[in-house]
């Protein structure tokens, strides 16, 4: 039986939220070592750029290349992931798509969770950052790619587990992570000014109205 994962605000949801959305930020990853043309159609080609594995996950680097220049004014290219659908199958048979999990459906601790991180480009060149949480269990990963929008049919992409199991062992822990520190915001500075002009009077405090 697995529990539900439900965010509060106190520091151990925080640190389970940080650990679900992204990379930690405490750790050197250990490239995986793999690369290559997951799907491709005539004119668009989707790339496995490298895998990055972490205590807590696996960064998955994807690339958009396309034989043409795509015209800027298509909304289709305007988001991160420019249209491209991407997924993953886990050793054991269980899937995550990204884009598909939404913080309200509710989510078992150990359940796959796949999420965009960055992305962008223009022209012929897109890209984007996945985070797979938690870290795969052993043996082979599938990852699933798909760009309608360009003609690029469903592919795949298998990697080893081997590498995956090599890479775990050279993640380098850099320091235990400390806690966040409050911060207090500092006053905006007031630019200088010219004594009497319109910009002195305007940044002057506001006379407190009378109630009556």
């Amino acid at each position: 039986m697995h529990s539900a994962m439900a965010f509060s605000g106190d520091a151990d949801d925080i640190a389970r939220a940080r650990a679900r959305l992204g990379p930690p930020d405490n750790e050197a990853p250990a490239a995986v070592g793999v690369s290559g043309v997951i799907g491709r159609s005539i004119d668009a080609a989707i790339l496995l750029m490298g895998l990055a594995r972490y205590t807590t996950g696996l960064q998955v680097e994807l690339a958009i290349r396309c034989r043409l220049d795509l015209d800027p004014a298509d909304l289709t290219y305007s988001t991160l992931d420019g249209g491209l659908l991407a997924g993953v199958q886990l050793a054991d048979g269980r899937t995550a798509v990204a884009g598909r999990f939404r913080w309200d459906d509710g989510l078992s601790a150990d359940e796959p969770l796949l999420t965009h991180q960055s992305g962008g480009g223009g022209g012929r060149e897109w890209s984007t950052n996945l985070w797979l949480s938690p870290a795969p269990p052993p043996g082979d990963l599938v990852l699933v790619v798909a760009h309608p929008a360009l003609g690029v049919d469903e592919s795949s992409f298998t990697v080893d587990g081997e590498a995956l199991r090599a890479a775990a062992g050279r993640v380098e822990v850099l320091w235990p992570r400390e806690p966040d520190r409050d911060h207090a915001l500092p006053e905006p500075a007031v630019p200088e000014v010219a004594a009497g002009g319109w910009f002195e009077r305007a940044w002057a405090p506001a006379e407190p109205k009378d109630p009556r």
